[in-house]
């Protein structure tokens, strides 16, 4: 396999400012990275320029965006709640097509995940953010989380079977955290699959480890991405990383699976 390895932003927070995460990203000597946009200041036109500018003289390719979940509930039932929720995704579009990435992180539904009433709401707010961000150029991903709607296979199938304009974002800690096999939620997303983060899972440890420093099968991991075709970037999730050595050491890890898995692959008759 001969993925290429990137970094979102949020692994450096709180400790970076979105902006400054990208000096320190360039810095460590990745090319590929997701910008996690954390505060409403960050959903303008002014910062979207700010980092365009910055992105650009450090040579990076922005892969993707990851949107705060608690902005976007586009799903209210408050209509102007739902006016200004949509302004804002219109606003985080603009942003997208300035820095040229092609995809957005989105966990939606994150709240009565097994009401129905909510459910339909939410897959009626996907079908018009999704239209939204295809014409805008950007494939709109929603995120298998652990505490909201896409958790299981099933729940991929099920939006797979409403024809909703979006595709997914898999994330690796998360399959682990819901207890989920990370290889069928693969399966289920297949061509749909635009985004991988990755972050390891131990039972009773922190949240959101480094890969190499919990329990995920990283062979199957890998072997299943390969089976669907998956060729994005691998964007490497921790959480709270004040040491920038664990960045290296985390995608030498994954570059060294990387490298057996396609060593195995060799190997088969």
């Amino acid at each position: 396999m001969n993925l290429e390895i990137g970094l979102s932003t949020a692994a450096l927070y709180p400790s970076h400012l979105t902006e400054d995460a990208l000096t320190t990203i360039a810095g460590l000597g990745f090319r590929t990275v997701e910008i996690f946009l954390q505060a409403e200041e960050e959903y303008t036109p002014t910062f979207g320029a700010e980092l365009d500018r910055r992105r650009r003289d450090l040579g990076l390719r922005v892969h993707s965006l990851h949107l705060y979940a608690p902005y976007f509930d586009l799903w209210s039932p408050y209509p102007r709640m739902i006016q200004e929720t949509r302004a804002r995704f219109r606003r985080l579009l603009e942003i997208a097509t300035t820095l040229e990435a092609r995809a957005l992180t989105w966990h939606g539904l994150r709240y009565g995940v097994d009401n129905p009433r909510l459910i339909a709401a939410f897959f009626e707010s996907a079908a018009w953010a999704g239209e939204q961000a295809q014409t805008a150029g950007v494939t709109l991903c929603i995120e298998n989380v652990s505490w909201c709607y896409l958790r299981t296979p099933d729940q991929v199938t099920a939006i797979r079977q409403a024809d909703l304009p979006v595709g997914f974002t898999f994330d690796t800690f998360q399959a682990g955290e819901s207890g989920t096999d990370p290889a069928a939620l693969i399966r289920a997303m297949d061509s749909r699959l635009a985004t991988v983060h990755l972050a390891d899972y131990a039972p009773g440890g922190p949240r959101h480890l480094p890969p190499g420093e919990g329990t995920l099968d990283w062979p199957s991991i890998l072997q299943a991405l390969q089976a669907v075709g998956y060729d994005g970037p691998l964007i490497l999730e921790p959480a709270h990383v004040e040491n920038t050595t664990i960045l290296l050491r985390a995608r030498d890890f994954v570059q060294q699976a990387l490298t057996n898995v396609a060593l195995t692959e060799n190997r088969t008759p």
